[in-house]
């Protein structure tokens, strides 16, 4: 490639048909600045080769940009004749990978842009190591934005217009399913997103939890897509709700010589046999037993809803800056005095644990005195933060929540109900006087519209 420079009229440039960026963008300013200044910059062009299609003769006409479309497209707008261009020669992938480097180092371009951009690179021939060194980002960074391209390209775009960021996109790397990813980026940019993502890894934890279930009970039973009550007796399960107790299948004694059966449900794989004559009048009892292991995961269910509203609340919290804090001083001065009539009537009480962790700091308040000179060194460096960290933590719990256990007396059996809950009503109101914004899962535990609420929960 010669350096030298020459002015080539403006007719005769013709844009890169293989040029990565479709989008120019708007060339207003910078038209602007070239009617005023001229092009301080010049252009890198090759020579333009065409073919006729009846004699088959190659010839030049014109030149090609490579680099300067945005260069060359303003400096039409703003009338100019002709542009200083550097000739030079580049094999076609050549011209194709000095395209992408000068598009993906633009600060400007999406990331949804850069990861088109790698894997073109990759698809030419670089590995990772090759476009990390030419391009300046990491391989990881380069491996997390060719990781995106599995995704929904709608959706994706779709919540890069959201203003999703990278560390949002690194957060789906804790999901390894596509479409349960897809589902995650949909919420990406909203209020939802913590919360989707939270249920997504737990998906995947209890997807594998049945897997692993059904690897094991397959080895001596079965399986049945439904379980008729006139053919079927039932035996036992293997729950979500109860994988501590049950963390290990045990293959039946008589699985020699009885037939059993396995149902695959949404949270657990139950286990049946055929039924026999005497077990017929035993069909009430084992109903029963049923119910109260529908009514078992439900409980399980909420419990597992409600911690992660609790998570979402503690982690809120946790990213509060110490300068956002001071900047809210006047809110956090009022939630003190609150807090200070709360704990007289017995509804504030200190989670030095909640605490600990909201400051990191090393503590174990079940077995040892608070470090309190470790909290004094906090409420030096960050005095605004730290009230109300603490502040926060004498109102809030992990066992704050909007359902409860009731006994039915004319039906003799217990249910789960919606409950309202003011002291955990009073920390919503108050997180949100700081910017928190409830998912919609925690709003339907709050109103009690949750689908859990929906269901028969007897047991």
């Amino acid at each position: 490639m010669s350096n030298e420079v020459v002015w080539i009229e403006i007719r005769e440039l013709y844009p890169h048909p293989e040029n990565p960026r479709k989008d120019l963008g708007d060339l207003t300013e910078l038209a602007d600045s070239i009617k005023v200044n001229g092009i301080l910059q010049n252009l890198t062009v090759v020579p333009r080769m065409v073919t006729g299609e009846i004699t088959g003769e190659t010839w030049q006409k014109g030149y090609t940009v490579v680099i300067g479309h945005r260069r060359l497209a303003a400096a039409k707008q703003a009338g100019l004749k002709e542009l200083p261009c550097i000739v030079a020669d580049m094999s076609l992938r050549d011209q194709v990978r000095t395209m992408l480097m000068e598009n993906i180092q633009r600060a400007d371009l999406t990331l949804y842009e850069q990861a088109q951009g790698f894997q073109m690179m990759m698809d030419m021939g670089d590995t990772v190591e090759d476009i990390a060194r030419k391009s300046g980002f990491s391989q990881s960074t380069v491996r997390r934005r060719v990781k995106l391209l599995a995704l929904d390209q709608e959706k994706l775009k779709a919540s890069v217009e959201r203003g999703a960021n990278l560390m949002d996109y690194m957060e789906l790397d804790k999901i390894e399913d596509t479409a349960l990813k897809n589902e995650v980026l949909d919420a990406i940019g909203t209020n939802n997103f913590r919360n989707k993502l939270a249920v997504a890894i737990q998906t995947e934890k209890n997807r594998k939890f049945i897997a692993d279930r059904v690897a094991d009970v397959s080895q001596w039973a079965t399986q049945i897509e439904r379980a008729d009550w006139q053919k079927y007796t039932y035996v036992r399960n293997y729950g979500l709700w109860n994988w501590k107790k049950d963390s290990v299948v045990e293959r039946p004694a008589d699985a020699d010589t009885v037939q059993y059966y396995y149902c695959i449900g949404r949270e657990q794989v139950d286990i049946y046999k055929d039924k026999s004559d005497s077990q017929s009048e035993d069909a009430a009892a084992e109903r029963r037993e049923m119910e109260r292991e529908a009514y078992e995961r439900r409980r399980a269910d909420l419990a597992a809803a409600s911690l992660r509203a609790f998570n979402l609340r503690r982690e809120f919290v946790a990213g509060i800056s110490n300068a956002y804090a001071k900047s809210c001083l006047h809110d956090i001065l009022r939630l003190a005095g609150q807090v200070c009539f709360m704990a007289e009537d017995g509804d504030a009480d200190l989670d030095q644990g909640l605490l600990a962790g909201l400051l990191e700091i090393q503590a174990d308040p079940e077995n040892e005195p608070f470090p309190m000179e470790a909290y004094e060194a906090e409420m030096e460096r960050c005095p605004e933060y730290t009230l109300l960290a603490t502040l926060y933590a004498s109102i809030d719990s992990d066992r704050l929540e909007y359902w409860g256990s009731h006994w039915d007396t004319e039906n003799r059996r217990s249910v789960l109900v919606h409950e309202e809950n003011r002291i955990l009503d009073f920390v919503y109101d108050t997180l949100e006087t700081f910017g928190y914004q409830m998912s919609d899962e925690e709003a339907a535990l709050q109103d009690g519209t949750h689908e859990l609420f929906r269901e028969d929960t007897a047991g």
